[in-house]
């Protein structure tokens, strides 16, 4: 066994690298360790969170609850007990000063980004403590959860933490959320199951999310825009969040988690926007064809407008006068609904097929930030690029490259863009035009092979990150339609855990993921085709989403059924919670898929 040790000369504790050995937690039924937090003179939601993923899990588990001990970072002092230590960097060394000087290892967290984080075993004499450090409290969560789902192991009454050195910090800087709340049942979501989502977010690695807020913000410039229907697309008719009350309280709980807020809503299209200027004449796109093919010049409004460019500035200044605290403002341009033709619109900017379409949205995006900074500053801007219209448009991403120098701009690249037409129409990759260009894509609706593909496409690529989607009225890859969606379980919870480990660790073959799956799942000693049937499991979730299953999918889901059972006994308490998962699944499948019949060719 590999161990090095390094002694503290004030006080002969060591710092050690030990991967094979371990700290009891539970031991015949009673805690032999606790979990101690360093904790601010306010309340701090992150470190609570953090160690309720400890002590939460343990309890769930094994039916233990591991005693919690907070300290003030001026007054408090290290028990000379077995501990799980959650603290920042600039708190532990007032907690322990000596610390600073003696551990090569934890002075690396001065240069992780805010939301890495360092574990790392330190000894006194025979007191172990497992230090969990960052600096920031989202990154003292990010390592509790870490901790958590690939440290924790063991049987009933003998639940262990593996003593192991860990350093990590994301690859992928951007990992924001598109939050949907127009589709389906997703309008009557209220801010107490937003919290829970949150949550839920925070544990798969979000930074921020793009909150669509338009349809539900109480407008009193614009009424028209409040709780409407747009034909039978999208609705906040059942707003369950339409109050200003609801508003500040959704961001300031994604704040307590570490997750930015952006107002959100589109350039004149969807819940809100479409309906601010009543549909006049002459404020709507003319000749507008969707990428469905139908002509949608009555449901989009024209940039070209003045009128539609003057309500849309004024709305949006009185979203973020309403809502200050917000930390950007998140616009999808609706260029879904193809390009407007109208006079002013299709006017030729150059030879390479540039027309003032483009140049007149992005005006308007000055415009609208130029009358928000004047009151905040602050905001950032994301913007969403990449669409049919723009293709062959030089002079548009001419305007995206010299808007980027702005460090509070982002964009999410939404229609499989890897390149956009640089000077002249030749095709330059994304990150020519701006550092801040992040892909996008419903990966609830993908394979994971292609979720684990994209993830280090995008980092190869250069982009800034990889935005996925909650959107559980519509495209969320599983028959669930429970307010609040089921975050803790399939198809959810692998996904946006693969989603997770590939952001912050992109260069991993499918393989090693399915490795890292194994682990957080099941363990190191459960049998290692497991993470191959939880896999599959997901995948058939995902095809009978419509509620049927395939004669392939039933015999599949009969296979890994009888794996589960046999693999019950004798297992673990982590594979225990991992075969749960499983079951319940299984169980779901069976009661809201519908058989599909098998042909004549096959047999029964």
């Amino acid at each position: 066994m590999s161990v090095w040790i390094m002694v503290l000369l004030c006080n002969q504790a060591t710092i050690a690298n030990m991967p094979h050995e371990t700290l009891s937690l539970t031991r015949n039924g009673e805690a032999v360790c606790q979990v101690v937090s360093v904790i601010d003179d306010k309340p701090e939601p992150l470190m609570r969170m953090a160690e309720k993923a400890i002590t939460d899990t343990v309890k769930r588990w094994d039916g233990v609850k591991l005693p919690v001990l907070e300290l003030g970072e001026s007054s408090g002092k290290l028990p000379d007990k077995p501990a799980i230590v959650l603290a920042t960097w600039r708190r532990l060394k007032k907690v322990v000063p000596e610390i600073e000087t003696s551990n090569k290892t934890l002075l690396r967290v001065a240069f992780l980004d805010e939301q890495g984080f360092v574990c790392i075993p330190v000894t006194r004499g025979s007191i172990t403590w497992m230090c969990v450090v960052s600096r920031s409290p989202r990154g003292v969560y990010n390592g509790a959860v870490y901790l958590r789902d690939f440290l924790i192991d063991g049987g009933p009454g003998n639940l262990k933490l593996e003593l192991d050195t860990v350093v990590r910090t994301p690859q992928m800087p951007g990992r924001p959320v598109y939050l949907l709340t127009i589709w389906g049942e997703e309008d009557e979501y209220t801010a107490d199951d937003y919290r829970s989502i949150f949550a839920s977010l925070a544990r798969d690695g979000a930074t921020h999310v793009y909150f669509w807020l338009s349809g539900h913000f109480p407008s009193k410039k614009f009424p028209q825009t409040y709780k409407i229907s747009n034909k039978n697309w999208d609705s906040t008719k059942d707003s369950g969040i339409g109050t200003l009350a609801d508003q500040h309280r959704l961001i300031q709980d994604a704040h307590d988690l570490g997750i930015g807020f952006y107002l959100g809503g589109a350039l004149g299209g969807w819940c809100g926007t479409y309906a601010i200027t009543n549909r006049e004449p002459g404020t709507m796109r003319t000749r507008s064809v969707a990428e469905t093919g139908d002509d949608v010049s009555e449901w989009v409004l024209c940039p070209s407008s003045p009128r539609s460019r003057r309500t849309l500035i004024d709305y949006y200044k009185e979203m973020f006068d309403a809502l200050p605290e917000a930390d950007g403002l998140y616009i999808e341009s609706a260029d879904e609904y193809g390009e407007c033709q109208c006079e002013r619109c299709r006017v030729p900017v150059d030879k390479s097929g540039s027309r003032m379409f483009g140049q007149n949205q992005l005006s308007l995006i000055h415009e609208m930030m130029n009358e928000i900074w004047k009151d905040h500053p602050h905001a950032r801007l994301a913007y969403t690029i990449g669409y049919s219209p723009h293709v062959n448009d030089p002079a548009y991403y001419e305007v995206i490259r010299q808007m980027s120098a702005d460090p509070r701009v982002e964009w999410m690249e939404a229609r499989n863009s890897w390149e956009f037409p640089g000077p002249g129409g030749d095709p330059l990759p994304a990150t020519y035009f701006s550092p801040r260009v992040m892909r996008w894509e419903y990966i609830d609706l993908r394979p994971l092979e292609q979720v684990v593909r994209n993830t280090m496409r995008v980092a190869s690529s250069g982009m800034y990150g990889y935005i996925m989607t909650f959107s559980p009225g519509f495209s969320s890859g599983s028959f669930y339609h429970d307010i609040p969606y089921p975050t803790d379980s399939l198809p959810y919870i692998l996904t946006h855990f693969v989603y997770r480990e590939g952001t912050w660790l992109p260069a991993q073959t499918v393989e090693e993921m399915k490795k890292r799956v194994q682990r957080r799942f099941f363990g190191k000693e459960a049998p290692a085709t497991l993470s191959d049937d939880l896999w599959v499991l997901r995948e058939i979730l995902r095809e009978s989403a419509g509620k049927k299953i395939s004669v392939k999918n039933r015999e599949s889901l009969s296979r890994i059924e009888k794996v589960v059972n046999q693999t019950r006994r004798g297992a673990s308490l982590k594979t225990q919670a991992g075969l749960d998962l499983m079951s319940r699944a299984i169980n779901d499948i069976r009661r809201f898929c519908i058989a599909e019949p098998v042909k004549k060719n096959q047999s029964k």
